[in-house]
């Protein structure tokens, strides 16, 4: 077996495991976000929630914890298929995406974590934990604009080296555009549909965007 197929059979996995990322983690957030209940204006009803849905609690804590994993490898897979493009366009990719993490992570973990011991969720700790809840969507909004700079450092990186066809690259950008408006809810389904697209696309067809090997030079 030479070096290049070595080399990609070893790291096969990270790029299986990326495409299967981008599909999952929007799945789980969007499953999480419509089938969670309210969890109220008051302590009381706060307390009750957290008694009542240790599940849905879990659920987001699971997602922050895993997100880094799973975005951490899309993103790898992004730079590998991405090499030829320009320099600010891979920039733009991997800042955006780093900060996703980052910004998705802390958020979900904000609004899990004090659940998770409900026994031990005090009145003073739940009218805390109301007071700054809203301080969750900020993060998720940081997290959309901070995603929506990644797809459109994919999308122009795409169109300039040729990956997809010129309407879909157009797609994209557009998606990467409303992803900006995550804190007033849409751009969560802008770049929740784009990480499926991406994710499924990677696994169909992922092989041919992978960058030509190099040959080595003849030794004189």
């Amino acid at each position: 077996m030479d070096a290049p197929a070595a080399r990609a059979g070893r790291t096969g996995w990270i790029h299986l495991l990326g495409a299967i990322g981008a599909i999952l983690v929007p799945l789980a957030l969007l499953f999480s976000f419509f089938t969670s209940g309210d969890t109220g204006d008051t302590a009381a009803e706060l307390i009750a929630y957290a008694d009542d849905n240790p599940v849905d609690v879990w659920t987001l804590q699971v997602i922050a914890l895993a997100a880094p994993l799973l975005i951490g490898a899309f993103l790898a897979c992004l730079s590998v298929r991405l090499r030829g493009a320009r320099e600010a366009y891979r920039a733009l990719v991997t800042i955006g995406g780093t900060l996703f993490v980052a910004f998705l992570s802390v958020g979900l973990t904000l609004w899990a974590a004090p659940l998770i011991s409900a026994d031990e969720l005090t009145t003073a700790g739940a009218e805390a934990y109301l007071a700054f809840d809203d301080a969750g969507w900020v993060l998720l909004g940081l997290g959309g604009i901070s995603i929506g700079t990644m797809i459109v450092g994919v999308s122009l990186a795409a169109l300039e080296l040729g990956l997809v066809p010129t309407w879909a690259g157009w797609v994209s950008l557009a998606l990467g555009v409303v992803s900006l408006a995550t804190i007033v809810a849409v751009g969560i389904f802008a770049w929740s549909i784009w990480l499926l697209a991406a994710g499924i696309f990677l696994l169909l067809r992922g092989d041919r965007m992978l960058p030509p090997a190099s040959t080595p030079r003849p030794v004189a």
